[in-house]
């Protein structure tokens, strides 16, 4: 009697190993994921000039970063698209990627990171600094980021200055 219970127990303990539960299964089960090509996340802010960065993240190299504004409505819709998608940009952080020059944004949050200037934009990344700047076309924290983004600027430049001036 023990032993046609064996098989039949085996049997059992491998259907339950390779279940799929309800909260961590994708579409398509296990073996799907596999298959799904990252893609590119949903484009958002002012022209879709920037993409989605997380829920309440809009980030793009000419716009800086809205985060929970108007401009972030669209990325929401992110959460219900089937397959995943990942923000262009250098890896920066923890687990973050560069979203504009000097900031470094995850799902949940943006911070200023050196990691993510951009030598060679520089002189185009000022000028369209000074247009928005000039233009006021953000919200209070739109223009709070690209003082801070500036100030980040300004201090890089004396580092550098003093370091030549070393030399």
């Amino acid at each position: 009697m023990a032993e046609p219970s064996l098989p039949l127990s085996f049997l059992c303990l491998l259907a339950l190993s390779s279940a799929c539960y309800i909260q961590n299964c994708p579409r398509g089960g296990k073996r799907a994921l596999g298959d799904t090509a990252v893609r590119q996340c949903l484009p958002c802010g002012p022209g879709n000039r920037g993409s989605c960065f997380g829920p309440g993240i809009c980030c793009g190299a000419e716009l800086g970063c809205y985060l929970g504004t108007a401009e972030t409505r669209r990325c929401a819709q992110e959460d219900a698209l089937p397959s995943p998608c990942q923000p262009e940009g250098q890896p920066c952080g923890s687990g973050g990627r560069c979203a504009a020059p000097g900031i470094c944004c995850s799902a949940e949050t943006c911070t200023m990171d050196s990691a993510c200037l951009d030598e060679g934009a520089e002189g185009a990344q000022e000028a369209a600094d000074e247009k928005n700047l000039t233009l006021l076309d953000g919200s209070a924290g739109d223009l709070l980021l690209k003082l801070m983004h500036l100030a980040n600027r300004q201090q890089q430049q004396q580092q550098q200055q003093g370091k030549h001036a070393l030399l």
